[in-house]
């Protein structure tokens, strides 16, 4: 296991922002409807890779957590690895002191940096994950960027970022809970148009798009209802027929050869 320091251009905010000190684990997984999210999110990340892996002939040599948090997708792709008996070599960054203390618990080695600055090799990866994260990062461009370069040609980058930029999420954090403003610390709020044009942008070719759940616009409202299965497959339905209602977007993309 691997854990080397390097400086972040990003403030150390740890201490001060408690959805940065709360336990990814309990918190995403501790109950039925933020289960159900991410568990729908692997679903689809499962569903690419294999595509992906059809598409090339072989599994990931490397795969790269980029924003690895506690370890969540890193246990998911250990345990995915595993059953499917790849000798993939899974990597987790993130800027985080205490995240990367806690996924050392993982089998991955495991690097505190930035994504604006990885500090590996070009073309280090078969797979990059990227998963709420980019809302984060001021400078998403130069994210993008590294992102790319560490990616090899033909490599398969996953990236899940909030829609929030879209009609719901303009009503919710600009008319009816405009509080959201004040405590968040997102600085990108991404629609379709605008990560397809970024990803373009650092020359990375998207490939597909899936609407990540319906964006109820009231957060605690959002929770109640996606407690309930029915009611979360009903907004998911929805979802398909007008995709601009989507909380997130599950973006795949390509590095062109």
């Amino acid at each position: 296991m691997v854990s080397r320091v390097s400086r972040s251009p990003e403030a150390e905010i740890d201490a001060a922002n408690p959805w940065y000190v709360e336990d990814q684990f309990a918190v995403q997984l501790g109950s039925p409807g933020f289960r159900a999210v991410v568990e729908r999110r692997w679903r689809v990340f499962t569903e690419a890779l294999d595509e992906w892996v059809d598409s090339t002939g072989a599994p990931p040599a490397r795969l790269l957590d980029a924003g690895c948090g506690d370890g969540i997708n890193l246990r998911y792709f250990w345990d995915l690895v595993r059953v499917r008996k790849w000798s993939t070599r899974l990597v987790g960054v993130d800027y985080s002191f205490l995240r990367i203390g806690r996924a050392r618990a993982l089998g991955a080695d495991l690097t505190r940096t930035s994504l604006t600055a990885l500090g590996v090799r070009d073309s280090s990866f078969d797979v990059i994950v990227c998963n709420q994260v980019l809302e984060h990062v001021p400078d998403d461009r130069r994210a993008m960027g590294e992102l790319r370069r560490v990616l090899r040609p033909g490599g398969l980058l996953i990236i899940g970022v909030p829609n929030e930029g879209s009609p719901l999420g303009l009503l919710r954090n600009h008319v009816l809970q405009r509080s959201i403003l004040r405590t968040t610390d997102h600085v990108n709020m991404y629609t379709r148009g605008l990560v397809n044009e970024r990803l373009a942008g650092a020359g990375l070719q998207v490939i597909r798009v899936v609407p990540d759940g319906f964006l109820v616009p009231h957060t605690r409202l959002h929770g109640w209802l996606n407690h309930w299965t029915p009611v979360r497959r009903c907004l998911n339905a929805v979802t398909r027929v007008a995709p601009s209602c989507a909380a997130g977007l599950l973006v795949f993309a390509i590095r062109p050869r």
